[in-house]
């Protein structure tokens, strides 16, 4: 009789393990379907999977990826945004999200653009955007006319004064990148940007000292800024004042420590001083981050390890800037 209700009682814990773990097994397997299915084009289904693991584990982020997964495939790149950034608030170091968040971020961003460029074309915005993705394909000339457009439309704008004193700048015209930076700062008296320009500008038409005030007036605005310490400490060496040259050296090292620029500079400082032993020791920190800098290149170069593409279904394409 015993042994019946062992039985009995075994066989009542059986049942109960086995409705126990059917729904959490199914949820699984659910999820590995629903994969599948995202990757054979059978968005609905995968959803279905997706919310069905959902309800047995509400904060799978696992679960959770995939329905973001099928709302950008689906071209719903709001739902997608909302789901990502749910993962993230509970998991903010989750890869893969953030990956799919910067994807569907871009895509936001460029349908953003596509209503301005149809609402206002020739607004100092849509001129601005061309510009910046012009400079990003390092086609100065037709970022220049953007530029030029944009501050058409806008004469006071900071932004666009600053990036075509910077353009005149890497063309050595000097003269004109003065006149554009000068207008910025007149604008915005504390602007780091104009003012570091202005600092660069007279660098190169041998002006130290009036460098040296426009650097100081850089680091007012962005005290941590390590080349804007360096440029100072450029700027007062040519002005034959190694002692303060050397500590803004110093403090752009503290900055940036593997900034190598700094120790040669910083060298030449303390020869100009006299100080012989120091001088050695700052070109041997310059070799010293030289020598790490091609040990590194090298070991990329040789390396084999490639990171593998997530695997993903095909996105939709991106669209195209409009024509003006």
């Amino acid at each position: 009789m015993r042994a019946g209700f062992f039985k009995s009682v075994g066989l009542l814990i059986g049942a109960f393990l086995a409705l126990t773990w059917a729904g959490p097994l199914r949820a699984q397997t659910d999820l590995a379907a629903g994969t599948r299915e995202l990757y054979r084009g059978n968005y609905a289904a995968a959803r279905a999977r997706a919310e069905r693991y959902l309800k047995v584990h509400p904060r799978a982020a696992a679960a959770q990826l995939l329905l973001a997964r099928v709302e950008i495939a689906e071209g719903n790149y709001s739902a997608a945004y909302q789901q990502l950034t749910s993962i993230l608030r509970s998991e903010p170091g989750n890869i893969d999200a953030l990956y799919y968040l910067g994807r569907v971020c871009t895509i936001l961003s460029q349908e953003q653009y596509h209503q301005l460029f149809a609402m206002a074309p020739d607004s100092y915005r849509a001129h601005l955007i061309l510009a910046e993705a012009y400079m990003a394909q390092q086609n100065k000339s037709k970022a220049e006319e953007e530029y030029q457009a944009a501050l058409k439309a806008n004469p006071h704008s900071v932004q666009v004064l600053d990036a075509l004193g910077d353009i005149k700048r890497t063309n050595y015209e000097f003269d004109q990148a003065v006149t554009y930076y000068a207008r910025a700062a007149e604008v915005a008296p504390e602007d780091y940007d104009s003012a570091y320009g202005l600092g660069a500008c007279a660098l190169y038409q041998n002006q130290p000292q009036r460098a040296v005030e426009h650097f100081r007036r850089a680091l007012a605005a962005d005290p941590d800024s390590a080349a804007a310490r360096l440029a100072l400490g450029d700027a007062l060496l040519r002005a034959n004042q190694p002692a303060d040259a050397i500590a803004e050296f110093k403090k752009a090292v503290a900055l940036e420590p593997t900034m190598r620029q700094a120790y040669t500079l910083l060298a030449r400082a303390y020869q100009r001083l006299g100080q012989t032993q120091a001088a050695r020791e700052a070109l041997r920190r310059e070799q010293e981050l030289a020598r790490a800098k091609s040990e590194a290149v090298v070991k990329t170069l040789a390396s084999d390890d490639l990171i593998a593409p997530l695997e993903t279904p095909p996105a939709p394409s991106e669209p195209s800037r409009p024509e003006r």
